[in-house]
């Protein structure tokens, strides 16, 4: 049984353990399977007192996709600043782990998922996830060393996300692909110097739409482009 009074701090740490229960239910069996009972279950609270932090599960998976930005962040500085990898390199590693998110520890949710907690959002909560997107885009572009003149950070995060949710959608939500060649799908060209331009060096690179798109276009996926 719930306690009947936390102090502000007991309240901060039930809160951040939901944070990271939920997304590590995402990293491990997915949102479907995360019921509010579960997560209260796992933090050994009632679901009472779960809603004294959250009006729903969609509302908890908004903040604890926010939660996770700064360790995102954190893991991009990181490549960029190991010595051993070049700019190219530091890249690929990055969109590739989050690909990869179930191995690496990075919730991302799929084509289901983001379909199931946009339906119960509010307006406000759902500009207020869009800004909070853009913010982590823009410091992945300045991170990466892109200028944002010459890459939309909108466009960045469509092409990231396009990219991660394919790679999760193969094959229960696009039966059509080859499952059993999904990794060599995300891998295939990356080394290719067309995707990067022609460059190894983000100095010299001469297109960075050339390394995003040739991602995409890996993935048999379209994006369309309004001016």
């Amino acid at each position: 049984m719930a306690r009947k009074s936390y102090s502000d701090k007991e309240r901060e740490q039930v809160k951040e353990a939901l944070l990271i229960t939920v997304l590590e239910s995402i990293v491990n069996q997915g949102l479907v399977h995360s019921s509010i009972a579960i997560l209260c279950e796992k933090v050994g609270i009632s679901k009472t007192f779960f809603y004294s932090f959250f009006s729903s599960k969609e509302e908890l998976v908004m903040q604890a996709l926010r939660y996770q930005q700064p360790k995102l962040l954190r893991y991009a500085q990181e490549l960029m600043n190991d010595p051993k990898l070049s700019w190219r390199e530091s890249v690929k590693t990055f969109l590739k782990n989050c690909c990869y998110g179930e191995k690496v520890g990075f919730a991302v949710l799929s084509i289901e998922e983001e379909q199931q907690v946009y339906r119960c959002l509010s307006n406000e909560n759902f500009q207020a996830f869009r800004n909070d997107q853009l913010y982590l885009y823009r410091n992945l572009l300045t991170i990466f060393g892109v200028p944002m003149d010459n890459i939309d950070p909108r466009l960045f995060g469509n092409l990231s996300l396009t990219m991660m949710m394919s790679y999760k959608a193969i094959p229960d939500t696009m039966p059509f692909l080859f499952p059993e060649v999904a990794d060599d799908i995300q891998m295939s060209k990356v080394h290719n110097d067309v995707i990067f331009g022609g460059s190894h060096d983000q100095s010299n690179y001469e297109n960075p739409y050339h390394f995003f798109f040739g991602y995409i276009c890996m993935w048999r996926c379209c994006y369309y482009w309004k001016r």
